[in-house]
C-alpha cells in the first residue's frame, strides 16, 4: 500500500488558543497596538508505530504549553528592523516605533520577546512550527504542518519536510 497517514487537531476545536496584542510596525491599520485570540492548528504526517502517528494527548500537551507562554502576552519581535527595543531602569521594555516614532513601555511580565523579524501571522507560525518540532520525536515523522489563526477564516500556515533516514517514507 501507498497511503499517507496523518493525525490533526483543530485549534478552534480542541481549545488550543492564546490571546495576545502586537503591531506591525509601520503598516497603516496593524501598526496601531491590537490583539487577537490565536489558535493553532496542527497536522502530522508519518508512520504509524503500534497505533499512532503521534498520541493525541501528547500532541494537545505541547500545543497548550506553547499557547500558555503566549497567552495575555503583548508579542514583540526581537530581530524587527522596524523597532528599537531597550529596558528601562526599572526592568520594563521600552520601544519605539520606526518612522512614527511612537513609544511604548510595558512591564516586562507582560512581554514575549521572540526571535523572529515581525509578528506576523506568517512569522509567527512559523516560528510555532520550529517550537512544536522542538518537543517532538521526528525518527518517524515526515512532514509537520500549523496553521495559525488570527481569527475565524483568517490565518496563516507552515510546513516542514523531514526525511527519514531509513529510507521509510512515512507511508503506510
Amino acid at each position: 500500500m501507498n497511503r499517507r497517514i496523518w493525525i490533526e487537531l483543530d485549534g478552534w476545536q480542541a481549545k488550543l488558543r492564546f490571546s495576545a496584542c502586537h503591531f506591525i510596525p509601520n503598516h497603516p491599520k496593524c501598526g496601531r497596538l491590537h490583539g487577537h485570540t490565536y489558535a493553532i492548528s496542527v497536522k502530522i504526517v508519518g508512520a504509524q508505530v503500534d497505533d499512532f502517528v503521534i498520541d493525541f494527548e501528547d500532541l494537545k500537551k505541547y500545543v497548550g504549553e506553547i499557547c500558555e507562554t503566549l497567552d495575555h502576552k503583548t508579542l514583540l519581535a526581537s530581530r524587527d528592523a522596524d523597532i528599537q527595543i531597550t529596558n528601562t531602569e526599572t526592568g520594563d521594555i521600552a520601544l519605539t516605533v520606526g518612522t512614527s516614532r511612537k513609544r511604548y513601555c510595558f512591564p516586562k511580565e507582560d512581554v514575549v520577546m521572540l526571535p523572529i523579524d515581525s509578528v506576523s501571522a506568517e512569522d509567527l507560525c512559523s516560528y510555532l512550527l520550529d517550537v512544536l518540532c522542538n518537543k517532538l520525536d521526528l525518527s518517524t515523522i515526515v512532514e509537520v504542518s500549523v496553521r495559525l489563526d488570527e481569527g475565524l477564516g483568517q490565518g496563516a500556515g507552515s510546513v516542514r519536510h523531514f526525511p527519514q533516514k531509513n529510507g521509510d517514507s512515512g507511508y503506510a
